[in-house]
């Protein structure tokens, strides 16, 4: 065996194992990469492969202030297991634990990102990082996310994720928690359909509908309105929220 020979077998070699050996923080450098920023991951332990870490969503500052520094949301800690063998097929399979949750399923090919069976929770914190016009109402609560089979490929997004925002609050307010609130977020070929409904008789009524697709983004109109015997002490939370539709009407629209 050439010299030649023996390199390019030992440069193989060293390759594989750098794939095979390579550290959690990777997945992490990989996941910031795709999300432009806007997410990342921290304390990683393991391997690429096998490992967990606490994933972090940063603010956006072109959305808010170039001058303001980046915020940072802890979402919890995540742990994933990869199907190495999928890879011989062209799939990327990932078994992902979000904060203790039951495991479910991530499947990456070349035509769709696939997610099944998948229940999870989230700081509520994250909707003022998502909707920057919110950030003064510092919003709290808890996120369960669900959806038993979700699929976006370039052309279309088929199936259901369902939001729960659980015991909802602000701190503009002194009543707490403010209700308890649904959304619909449903696969229509081109994007998505979403659908806020309040789900229970809290101080505050929130309802509203509007739409998602890659190229547009979010566009979405709603109602928040105070019940009457609270409706003076959640003024400065709606007045945040949006503008009032009729004078005295004590409905107020919100638009992202």
């Amino acid at each position: 065996m050439n010299l030649k020979r023996l390199f390019f077998i030992g440069l193989i070699s060293f390759c594989l194992g750098l794939c095979l050996y390579a550290p959690a923080i990777m997945m992490g450098i990989i996941i910031n990469q795709i999300s432009n920023g806007r997410l990342a991951l921290a304390n990683t332990e393991g391997s690429f492969w096998l490992g967990n870490g606490y994933l972090l969503m940063n603010s956006d500052n072109q959305l808010v202030n170039m001058n303001q520094p980046i915020e940072t949301v802890d979402l919890g800690r995540v742990s994933w297991d990869t199907q190495v063998m999928q890879l011989l097929v062209g799939k990327f399979v990932v078994s992902l634990t979000w904060n203790q949750s039951t495991p479910f399923w991530i499947t990456v090919d070349s035509s769709r990102v696939h997610i099944e069976h998948a229940a999870f929770n989230l700081p509520a914190n994250i909707v003022s990082m998502l909707m920057p016009t919110l950030k003064p109402a510092q919003l709290g609560g808890q996120l369960k996310v669900r959806c038993d089979n979700f699929s976006l490929t370039q052309q279309e997004t088929l199936g259901q994720l369902n939001v729960d925002w659980n015991q909802a609050s602000s701190s503009l307010s002194n009543i707490n928690p403010l209700g308890n609130y649904h959304v619909i977020l449903n696969g229509n070929g081109a994007g998505l359909y979403v659908q806020l409904n309040t789900v229970s008789n809290g101080p505050l009524l929130l309802s509203g509908k509007g739409s998602w697709d890659p190229s547009a983004g979010l566009h979405f109109e709603g109602i928040a309105e105070a019940i009457a015997k609270d409706k003076q002490q959640l003024q400065a939370l709606l007045r945040v929220m949006g503008n009032e539709t009729i004078a005295g009407s004590g409905q107020y629209q919100f638009r992202f």
